[in-house]
């Protein structure tokens, strides 16, 4: 069906395609170029975050594990067709020959995005304000803006709401544990309990001890919330680059809104990377914020192709060492 959309989409703007691959030519390399260290402040600022959290959680780990941890994790989740979920199974088994264990893994997985989440808010205030100075924040901006914020906050408050009760937890993971058993049987013909439902509690049982214990000390997560925020602003400077190796210099806030969306989208598809999905909506919000289709299409597809050659290119490297260190172990 996503493949079907794509199409359509593609045949819609057909004549927009062909103006955005004659704009590839016009292309600044050199300025092209700064997406390199760009993407790697990015990862170094995720890293910062995960590390800030292992350490008020009593479970310290040297920054250059982080960092070669949060590279193998954009790989692994440009790879697998899980919609995100990869990464949550990878850090668990990357993390635990430093002694981390599953819920502590799965926790700060957790805090990472919430606080990525949550700093969304921040930069999305900061673009309606962008675009409305330019006189650009018109209601569809608005609307999405508007629906972006309240979506994060309401996703974070249930994540809170499930793992601060243990008894929430508990059901939590028997509703997860029969979906899941339920999927695997049907797609797969595995055994009606494939996942074992007492392993899982243990699992979330712990992620609740973990929770209070970082419950009692939240202000001392401030300082990842500002490493969150850094890695979102990379990210998106990232995506600006593109745009600027295009001669284009736009309004910054139309690519804040048109990655968060994007990106948050990109998450729940079952597509690697959100590949098919990602890219349409970057292009359709970045029209809305009044950038032309064939410059929002092209520097879309750049930016695009240039992150997931980072993502592999590097990845790759670090993902086969990791994985021949642990079969030697």
């Amino acid at each position: 069906m996503a493949f079907l959309a794509v199409a359509v989409v593609l045949f819609l703007a057909r004549r927009d395609i062909l103006v955005a691959v004659e704009k590839l030519r016009h292309l600044n390399l050199w300025v092209l170029a700064l997406m390199l260290p760009m993407q790697g402040l990015a990862f170094y600022a995720v890293s910062r975050v995960l590390g800030h959290y292992f350490t008020v959680t009593g479970g310290k780990l040297s920054q250059r594990v982080l960092f070669k941890a949060v590279v193998e994790l954009n790989f692994v989740n440009h790879i697998f067709p899980s919609g995100g979920v990869s990464g949550f199974s990878y850090l668990t088994l990357r993390l635990k020959q430093y002694g981390i264990s599953s819920a502590k893994s799965t926790l700060a997985h957790l805090m990472r995005f919430m606080l990525a989440f949550v700093s969304f808010i921040i930069l999305l205030l900061v673009a309606v304000i962008m675009l409305a100075i330019e006189n650009k924040a018109n209601g569809v901006i608005i609307f999405l803006a508007t629906t972006l914020t309240l979506s994060i906050l309401f996703g974070t408050l249930v994540l809170v709401y499930v793992i601060g009760s243990i008894n929430r937890i508990k059901q939590f993971a028997h509703a997860i544990s029969r979906a899941v058993n339920w999927v695997l049987h049907v797609f797969r013909r595995a055994h009606p309990e494939s996942i074992n439902l007492k392993r899982v509690e243990k699992t979330f049982e712990e992620l609740h001890t973990d929770y209070l214990l970082l419950r009692k000390d939240v202000h001392k997560m401030w300082p990842a919330l500002g490493w969150a925020l850094a890695a979102n602003v990379f990210e998106v400077a990232t995506v600006y680059v593109a745009f600027v190796a295009h001669g284009a210099w736009i309004n910054p806030g139309a690519v804040i809104i048109a990655y968060a969306l994007a990106t948050i989208t990109g998450l729940v598809a079952i597509f690697p990377g959100g590949l098919g999905v990602y890219e349409p909506v970057m292009v359709a919000t970045l029209i809305a914020a009044g950038v032309s289709g064939p410059l929002a299409l092209s520097a879309t597809l750049v930016s695009r192709v240039v992150t997931l050659t980072i993502a592999l290119i590097t990845g790759y490297l670090f993902y086969h060492k990791a994985l021949r260190n642990y079969d030697d172990r």
